[in-house]
């Protein structure tokens, strides 16, 4: 019993029938068994032919499962070892899906010649009447696209590819194309666009702009070789007064606290030997003691305080000069110090 190798689409059932869905849209299915054979004179041997009816078992099974090229690659096999038109309506149907309308269409017309060279009529009619349905449906899907208007002496590129049949419709693949242009001296010209399914399309390329001319830049004259100019010393418009200010502030910091210290120990010496807070005549020198010491600690404290903070201003005037500064020293509505204004 020979065996039956069949055309199959999406959703067949695995069994030996072939069925060739038209994609035009109007879902034309065809069903047809068709005989293992060659219409090519040759037989191939039975090893051989056994290998390409599992090859193209497997190209089925995986044209099924949607994945189209390695059903390709499996029909591509079971040509190369028994070519028949059956297995090459299987190919172009798995091409056709990944978008290579083009190579599907090619594939389907190869099908019908070799069909058509079939010395067994019942196949033969099987196989071509099938083949010119696909192309049939095929056909008006593909698009055209015209390119022309290219200047002399420039190249044109077609998805990477020179494009030589300048003004001529061709058909194309549908889908996301880019065309770029080039000549001598000129600005390259690129254009993405979309090629729908059954349309026609005709590009008219524009004028190709002139490169700019290259400006060469000219060399710098070489300036005279001169000694560095000495690194101007900053002027300091208040002298050592800052460090005055600075040194005297800490000095009288220092003085406050020895004071404050006498202070506070007349304070303990007052506060041991006063009972009841009631003290003996004779602690009055030592009460006048504790609080001139008090007051000179204050005194000393706030004025250090005011001669540190003047020395620090000073300073950072001395370095941050500015043509609008005003400095004063003085007390002012909740305590004494040094008011400077200006930008820094």
């Amino acid at each position: 019993m020979p065996s039956i190798r069949c055309c199959t689409t999406p959703g067949v059932a695995r069994s030996r029938v072939t069925r060739l869905a038209a994609r035009s849209g109007a879902a034309l299915t065809l069903a047809f068994c068709l005989f293992a054979g060659t219409s090519h004179a040759q037989a191939p041997s039975a090893a051989a032919k056994a290998q390409a009816d599992t090859a193209f078992d497997e190209g089925r099974e995986l044209f099924e499962q949607g994945r189209f090229k390695d059903a390709c690659d499996r029909f591509e096999l079971s040509m190369k070892l028994d070519p028949s038109p059956g297995t090459l309506l299987n190919l172009g149907n798995c091409y056709e899906p990944q978008g290579d309308l083009l190579h599907a269409l090619a594939t389907f017309e190869q099908a019908l010649a070799d069909a058509q060279r079939s010395t067994d009529k019942k196949r033969r009619q099987v196989w071509s009447d099938a083949a010119k349905e696909r192309i049939a449906s095929l056909g008006k899907r593909i698009p055209e696209l015209t390119i022309d208007g290219a200047e002399a002496g420039s190249r044109v590129l077609l998805d990477g590819n020179p494009f030589e049949h300048l003004g001529e419709a061709l058909r194309q693949n549908p889908g996301h194309h880019t065309i770029e242009v080039s000549a001598p001296s000129k600005r390259t010209f690129t254009k993405s666009f979309e090629l729908p399914e059954g349309q026609r399309l005709g590009i008219h390329l524009p004028p190709l702009e002139r490169e700019a001319p290259a400006v060469q830049a000219s060399a710098p004259t070489p300036a005279p070789l001169t000694a560095p100019p000495a690194a101007a010393q900053p002027q300091r418009r208040f002298g050592i007064w800052p460090f005055v200010a600075g040194g005297t502030g800490a000095a009288l910091i220092g003085t406050s606290v020895v004071t404050g210290l006498m202070a506070s120990s007349k304070a303990s010496q007052l506060k041991k030997e006063c009972a009841d807070k009631i003290c003996d005549g004779s602690l009055k020198g030592v009460q006048q003691s504790a609080h001139s010491l008090a007051v000179a600690t204050d005194v000393l404290w706030i004025s250090g305080a005011v001669f540190v903070g003047a020395g620090v201003t000073l300073f950072v005037l001395d370095h941050r000069a500015s043509e609008s500064v005003a400095v004063q020293a003085g007390c002012f509505d909740a305590a004494c110090g040094l008011q400077a204004n200006g930008t820094f």
